[in-house]
């Protein structure tokens, strides 16, 4: 009788046996699967070796996902094409005026530069034509086939990327390089979620006689996600229509307009001059192709004011009734003197907005300590850019050691911010509360699972007292109806907005110019239920009267009408019946 330890050393032996069969076999099917694919990859290569005599590769754009607006308008796309190759020695090429006229007729390329195109090759497969219809491959075909030109000829299907907008939002969407990879804007911020790039094509030769084949090689960069932005393409017509209107009168050096709804932080619209055609965007320089709205910073002028006022109103160090005097409208600030337009005299606190008097606002900000205005910049965002678009600027912040900085500073001068600092800051003076901007609004995956999706994120609220909000919403509707802003009135809504006009700094001359301003109109409407924000940026217009109220206050009234009308809003002026 076994006992139980030999009984399981029989066991464990054939055990052993067992699986040692196993993984023989397994290697041995696995050596075999190895030798079959490296002897027929030799076999592949020693073929080609002997069949061609010269191997080279070209790089081809891959697909990549679409942008679309909020409503799912095309913004982006890539469009299925084709891509036409030449043997190197073009002189194989067969009936050559006849092939290159008919090629030029079927893709609408000129002849002229097709032979151009034709004469550079040397060493390379020569691309005659590119971002050519599929539609057009059976033609194509046929025309290389009559010809003679199948040996010399090739086709490689390809995208191309298409902005079906022209030059609508072109600054703010940026453009594809030729390798497929996003290069400004958006399309580069987004290079991680939409894909592309390029893939590399193999094209065997053979130099005696000119035979030419393709052969695609796979890879792709990141995944083809489609992205939604928060852009409404039908606020962005509104706004470039009235951003050309003010390019058109006063003749700026740079313009930008932005739109956005404070309910949930969705830029709806960003117009910039200049701008470009992405569909072409090779023709213009880096200059033209940059999104001024967040890429360049001024000083925001009389834009501060409101801030400064409201902030030592809420401070306690003011009261709402307060009456400021402004003597004869000149002040001293250490080393120069402040001026106001005109001389007020003694007014209401309130009437130094309306007004927009500099003296006022010298002397309410001169209450408030380094700690309380470094307080305020904070809570108002206006110490760090967002980090939504690529190139951000960030504000520019002088150093409020130097009490003068601080006095300077509440009118706008030695500190500088960017378009969109302003529309968000301005959003949570008259509302009360910062909102988060947004401007893509879901990414999707090929497979239709959402990737990302923005929500809606109040970054501070109760930064003001309900009583501060009343009271600073009030006196800024009053700039509109009758301050410096009289000209951004409307007959349909009310607005709470500021005007702004800042002059621009000449580093070689150390003072700041008379001739060279920078304007502003900034404003929330209706005022009685805020829904939207919005900025108008007009960078050295040219002309007479150069004040925000005379340059860009006019055009946000037809921004305010316009934008509000689009989206169905009633009149909040229009007494009901």
């Amino acid at each position: 009788m076994e006992t139980g330890w030999t009984a399981r050393r029989k066991f464990n032996r054939k055990t052993s046996l067992i699986l040692g069969g196993f993984f023989l076999a397994i290697l041995v099917t696995l050596l075999r699967v190895l030798d079959l694919q490296i002897t027929k990859r030799s076999e592949i290569t020693r073929e080609i070796e002997r069949r061609f005599d010269r191997v080279v590769t070209a790089r081809v754009p891959l697909y990549r996902g679409s942008i679309r607006d909020t409503n799912g308008r095309e913004i982006a796309l890539s469009v299925p094409t084709l891509t036409v190759y030449v043997h190197p020695n073009t002189r194989h090429l067969k009936n050559r005026e006849e092939f290159v006229r008919e090629l030029s007729s079927i893709t609408g390329v000129p002849r002229k530069v097709i032979e151009e195109r034709l004469k550079k090759g040397e060493g390379r497969p020569v691309k005659v034509v590119s971002g050519v219809s599929r539609d057009l491959k059976g033609r194509i075909r046929d025309l290389i086939l009559r010809t003679g030109n199948a040996p010399f000829v090739g086709i490689q299907e390809d995208y191309t990327r298409v902005y079906p907008n022209g030059t609508l939002a072109s600054n703010l969407i940026g453009f594809v390089g030729v390798d497929g990879v996003g290069l400004e804007g958006m399309e580069f911020a987004l290079n991680r979620y939409l894909g592309g790039g390029f893939s590399e094509v193999i094209i065997y030769m053979n130099g005696g006689i000119g035979q030419i084949y393709l052969q695609p090689l796979k890879g792709l960069i990141g995944e083809e996600n489609d992205v939604t932005l928060t852009i409404d393409l039908g606020v962005q017509h509104l706004i470039e229509r009235i951003r050309d209107e003010i390019v058109r009168r006063w003749k700026p050096n740079k313009v930008s307009i932005l739109v956005m709804d404070l309910r949930n932080g969705h830029i709806l619209g960003l117009a910039t001059y200049p701008y470009f055609d992405p569909n072409r965007f090779y023709r213009y320089s880096a200059e033209r192709r940059r999104n001024f709205a967040v890429t360049d910073v001024f000083e925001p002028g009389s834009i501060m004011k409101p801030f400064f006022v409201a902030w030592a109103l809420e401070k306690g160090y003011v009261k709402p009734e307060a009456v400021i005097d402004t003597g004869k409208g000149r002040i001293r600030v250490y080393d120069r003197f402040v001026k106001d337009p005109r001389r007020l005299g003694r007014i209401k606190l309130k009437d130094v907005l309306v007004h927009s008097s500099n003296v006022g606002t010298i002397k309410v900000a001169s209450l408030l300590s380094r700690k309380d205005v470094d307080e305020m910049l904070e809570v108002f965002h206006m110490k760090r850019r967002f980090g939504i678009f690529p190139g951000e600027a960030n504000p520019l912040i002088p150093d409020l050691s130097y009490p003068a900085n601080i006095l300077y500073s509440s009118i706008g001068q030695g500190i500088a911010m960017n378009t969109l600092n302003i529309a968000v800051a301005f959003g949570g003076l008259v509302t009360g509360y910062m909102i988060q901007p947004h401007i893509v609004k879901e990414i999707v995956s090929p497979s239709g699972k959402t990737v990302y999706r923005a929500e809606r994120k109040v970054i501070r609220k109760g930064i003001l007292s309900e009583r501060t909000v009343r009271w600073l919403r009030k006196a800024l509707v009053e700039v509109v109806e009758r301050g410096t802003g009289r000209k951004a009135r409307s007959r349909y809504f009310t607005i709470a907005g500021k005007t702004g006009t800042s002059q621009k700094f000449v580093p070689e001359e150390g003072r700041y110019s008379k001739e060279k301003v920078v304007t502003y109109f900034v404003g929330v409407f209706p005022a009685t239920d805020p829904r939207f924000v919005g900025v108008i940026v007009v960078d050295e217009p040219k002309g007479r009267r150069l004040y925000g109220g005379e340059v860009s206050a006019p055009y946000f009234r037809k921004l305010a009408e316009n934008v509000a009308f689009y989206y169905g809003l009633r009149p909040d002026k229009v007494k009901k019946r």
